[in-house]
């Protein structure tokens, strides 16, 4: 396999080595190859380090594969740090202000309270008077007359940024766990030998005290009986312990038995083990106390490594968020229709299941978002969501990009072979959007994944277990395509066990409105005003395109709209060509209906129906006649009987049967505007 390659930027050329060296302490040289800066090394590293911020100015680093470190302090270096007196004055050196200050802010969080004062070159800050400097290995920047330097050394990497990499890279993060006592011990290693110079154990002297309460890890001190000497602030937070202070002398293997139990295959307390206290993970390290070459009690240090763990999952949920996560939610299906309301119903319950999800739905009507939702709101949501889509993936690449290739495979191809995109999604979703222009061949790989939950690698001899979520989706009609021979059965009912359809945009038009405004605010900096008109010719679209025509039409109208608002000449030209040919029609209906009788005899029944339409009744023939009569005209009731059965014919109006009335259609009420300009009594 091929190492991985990091680029590590910094400030100096001491600080590289420093970081250099703690990486390959933690990471092999066979794991990982870390290069310094240069043009071809910036273009083909697979993640760069930078020691500090003010480096993304100096040259434009790709922000998906760069990451800024976090750093503390070198713990082996605090001994002369923790000897000072707490209201000591004292200088911090460094060769930038901002360097300074995050030193210092540092060793406040770490719990010193000196009296700090920045001191860099240029600075005018008066030193009169101070004869200590802490400084991170930049002794030439000291003034001369300073007597007391404390050299705290280049600070390292923070422990949390080396399992960054670690997973960024994808290297073995279990192992950098296991490494994480390293940090344990140097504490260890520096407790030991402050309290070396300790006459009674029981008065731990200031030092002792100091290093108890800087680091992050547990620590207790026992005497040669087990007794509790001093436990620190980190402890009790870690074993959710109100009052430290009231277990002192108490017997700590009774108090802690799990903490403090005996490795029974080997007596070496300096030997690491990982134990569960109170639902944490806690990795243990004891280490004997001695001076005077006696042992007169032990210092068992603790980490907290659900803490690492959380940390590896927010990291991998932030390196979803490149392209590898459900960018959307249930929140960004728009609507409150009646269909939409059932469906996402449906969406709920079956993300709490694992089952494979079939998702049916026209083009443009909103499949990925319904994909997308599920996982989100699976217990695989902090996983990722894979997409694939096969009416744009070839062919030729479908196999190796789908489950990947080893070394050698191909001419040209990545050295060390390629994960595919099922390992890739271990532990996640897989969306296979447009399965239904899958390839044959492909169907059959399919069909095992599905059945074996293993996949093998073009060109390889074994297999690999993958624990993947399996989402798809189409616009065809995949049974007339098994009858076709062209889609698998097997592979079609392994898909089929949790079918839900999408519905399109012209069977849930109450939600046209809600989505326009949702639209038009993400593609305008104003919210403009839209002609009755407009919203008139969009609900009565059927829109063969569904929501992501919907999208076309609200940035074509926000685009060439004038004075913030929105008219009919404003709608693209579909519309134009819809509103032509219903102007033809209302034309050639009209040369109809003249050649059929009187227009305005035609006119005073659509107008009284209209009328009650708007009183929400259905009127019958002779209601029609009577308010025919009331307008003025003298028409038979056999004359409306035939003039409405003309009507009826042309689709403008609805007549019922058994005296349940007739009513205007659509096209009646839009012809009757065209007419009531010249023909209204």
């Amino acid at each position: 396999m091929k190492r991985p390659k990091l680029l590590l930027v910094t400030k100096s050329r001491q600080t590289f080595e420093v970081f250099h060296q703690q990486l390959t302490e933690y990471f092999k040289d066979d794991d990982l190859q870390i290069v310094s800066l240069n043009e071809e090394n910036c273009r083909d590293s697979d993640l760069i380090l930078l020691s500090s911020e003010k480096l993304m100015d100096t040259q434009k680093f790709p922000a998906e594969k760069t990451i800024v470190s976090r750093r503390g302090l070198d713990i082996s270096k605090l001994e002369d740090l923790v000897k000072l007196p707490s209201d000591s004055e004292c200088i911090v050196v460094n060769n930038l202000l901002e360097n300074t200050d995050e030193i210092i802010d540092l060793l406040k969080s770490l719990g010193f309270e000196f009296n700090m004062h920045p001191y860099y070159p240029g600075s005018n800050q008066k030193i009169d008077g101070i004869d200590t400097a802490i400084v991170p290995s930049v002794i030439e920047l000291v003034p001369p007359y300073i007597k007391n330097i404390i050299d705290i050394g280049i600070r390292p990497l923070d422990f949390s940024t080396i399992i960054e990499v670690s997973i960024r890279l994808g290297l073995d993060s279990e192992k950098v766990n296991s490494q994480s006592t390293r940090y344990v011990k140097e504490i260890i290693s520096l407790s030991q030998k402050l309290s070396s110079s300790l006459d009674i154990v029981k008065n731990l002297n200031h030092q002792l005290e100091a290093i108890f309460n800087t680091v992050h890890d547990g620590l207790i001190a026992t005497d040669d009986h087990g007794h509790i000497l001093k436990i620190n602030k980190a402890a009790k937070d870690i074993l959710n312990y109100s009052n430290p202070e009231s277990i002192l002398g108490k017997n700590a293997p009774l108090l802690f038995p799990r903490l403090f139990i005996e490795n029974k295959k080997s007596k070496d307390l300096k030997e690491t083990a990982i134990v569960n206290v109170n639902e944490k993970k806690l990795v243990v390290n004891k280490s004997e106390i001695i001076v005077n070459n006696r042992k007169i009690g032990e210092l068992t240090a603790f980490q907290d490594v659900t803490r690492i763990q959380y940390l590896e999952k927010s990291i991998r949920k932030d390196m979803q968020k490149i392209g590898f996560s459900s960018r959307y939610t249930s929140k960004d299906i728009l609507g409150s229709s009646r269909k939409i309301k059932e469906i996402m119903s449906v969406v709920e319950k079956i993300a709490k299941t694992d089952h494979t999800v079939m998702i049916l739905g026209e083009n443009g009507t909103g499949k990925e978002l319904f994909a997308h939702s599920i996982h989100d709101l699976s217990a695989r949501g902090d996983g990722p969501l894979i997409p694939v889509n096969f009416a744009g993936l070839p062919q030729s690449l479908a196999e190796s990009e789908l489950f990947g290739y080893e070394d050698g495979t191909f001419t040209g191809a990545k050295k060390g072979g390629k994960q595919g995109l099922f390992e890739i999604a271990h532990n996640g979703t897989i969306f296979l959007d447009e399965i239904g222009d899958a390839p044959l061949h492909i169907q059959t790989l399919l069909l095992r994944v599905l059945q074996e939950k293993q996949v093998m690698r073009v060109g390889g001899r074994n297999l690999i277990p993958v624990n993947v979520r399996v989402i798809a989706a189409t616009n065809k009609d995949l049974k007339q395509l098994v009858k076709e021979g062209k889609f698998r059965e097997d592979l079609y009912y392994r898909l089929f066990v949790l079918p839900i359809r999408v519905p399109p945009l012209r069977e849930r038009k109450e939600d046209i409105l809600d989505l326009l405004h949702y639209f038009i605010e993400n593609n305008s900096t104003a919210t403009p005003e839209i002609s009755p008109a407009v919203i008139k010719e969009l609900l009565d679209y059927d829109w063969p395109g569904n929501v992501r025509e919907l999208i076309g039409v609200v940035q074509y109208m926000t685009a060439v709209m004038d004075d913030n608002c929105i008219t009919l000449n404003d709608l693209p030209e579909q519309f134009r060509e819809k509103m032509e040919k219903d102007e033809r029609q209302e034309n050639d209906l009209l040369a109809t209906l003249q050649k059929e009788g009187d227009l305005k005899e035609f006119y005073v029944i659509l107008s009284s129906l209209s009328q009650a339409k708007k009183q929400m009744k259905n009127i019958g023939r002779g209601k029609v006649v009577e308010n025919v009569m009331i307008e003025g005209y003298n028409l038979t009731e056999q004359k409306v009987r035939r003039r409405m059965a003309i009507l009826r014919d042309h689709g403008l109006i609805y007549c019922g049967v058994k005296g349940k009335g007739s009513k205007i259609s659509e096209t009646g009420e839009a012809l009757l505007k065209m007419l009531e300009p010249t023909l209204k009594v």
